[in-house]
C-alpha cells in the first residue's frame, strides 16, 4: 500500500495511545512523494508576533513507494520515536544513537514490531516507484560480451567516465539520456558500479537520446546529445 494522510492520522493515534501513552501532542501531517526517505519528523522554530518562539511539529510520509502495510506502520513509529526523543529534549549519541535504538529494541520487543534504523528498499518496492523522472545512464559493454549499466548522479558523470574509461573489463561505454519510471529502481551512483539490466531496460535506453563528451573552448569537457554541437 501506499501512503496516505488518513492512514498517518489513523496510525498516529492508534500508536500514540498504545505505545507512547498519548504522550505526544498531534503534529501537523503531511504526504510526500519524496524519494530520498520514507519517513520525517521536523520541529520547526517559529516567532509569534509577541516575540515568542514556538516549535511546530510535523510528520511526513512518503507515497512514492507501494510497502506492506506493516512496514509503513513500523516508518511511522520510527518518525515518533524521533520525535519523543525531541518532544522530551533527550539529547541522544547521533541521530539514531544510544537513545533512540534502546526505544526501538523496546518496542520491538514489547508489541512485536520491526522498527530498524534504516529501510533498504526491496527490488519489489524499488519497481512500485512510477514516477517519471530523467535520468543519465551509463552502458558498459564488458570485454566478455556483458551489458551493465550505471544510473549516474548528474555531478558526478565526468568523474565516473573517467573510471570506467580505465577499466580494463569495460569494452566500451555509452551515455544517454532517458525518460521515464524504469530506471528509478537504480539508484543514482556517486563512485563507480555497475548493475545488470534486463531486455526492457536496455529498450529504453535506446529510445534515450544519446549523449556524447564534447571538448569546447578553454580545454573544457561538456556532456550534450550527440551531433549537437561541432567540435
Amino acid at each position: 500500500m501506499k501512503a496516505s494522510l488518513e492512514f498517518l492520522e489513523n496510525r498516529f493515534v492508534l500508536f500514540n495511545h498504545t505505545i507512547f501513552n498519548d504522550e505526544l501532542p498531534t503534529p501537523r501531517m503531511h504526504i510526500s512523494s519524496a524519494r530520498s526517505f520514507m519517513g520525517q519528523f521536523k520541529a520547526q522554530s517559529n516567532t509569534s508576533l509577541f516575540g515568542k518562539n514556538r516549535l511546530t511539529y510535523h510528520l511526513t510520509l512518503s507515497n512514492r513507494y507501494d510497502l506492506q502495510e506493516k512496514v509503513l506502520e513500523d516508518v511511522v513509529i520510527h518518525e515518533m520515536i524521533h520525535y519523543l526523543i525531541h518532544f522530551r529534549k533527550i539529547k541522544d549519541t547521533s541521530s539514531h544513537g544510544k537513545h533512540f535504538r534502546n526505544f526501538m529494541n523496546e518496542i520491538n520487543r514489547n508489541f512485536g514490531r520491526h522498527i530498524t534504523v534504516s529501510h533498504k528498499c526491496s527490488k519489489e518496492e524499488l519497481e512500485s516507484d512510477s514516477a517519471k523522472a530523467h535520468s543519465i545512464v551509463c552502458l558498459c559493454t564488458m570485454t566478455d560480451g556483458r551489458k551493465l549499466v550505471s544510473r549516474v548522479s548528474q555531478s558526478k558523470v565526468f568523474e565516473i567516465h573517467r573510471a570506467f574509461k580505465s577499466w580494463d573489463k569495460v569494452a566500451y561505454e555509452e551515455w544517454y539520456w532517458v525518460y521515464g519510471s524504469y530506471f528509478n529502481r537504480y539508484r543514482r551512483v556517486l563512485t563507480p558500479r555497475l548493475f545488470s539490466v534486463d531486455e526492457e531496460g536496455l529498450e529504453i535506453i535506446a529510445s534515450g537520446t544519446l549523449l556524447e563528451f564534447v571538448e569546447v573552448s578553454g580545454g573544457r569537457t561538456i556532456l550534450c546529445p550527440a551531433g549537437r554541437m561541432e567540435r
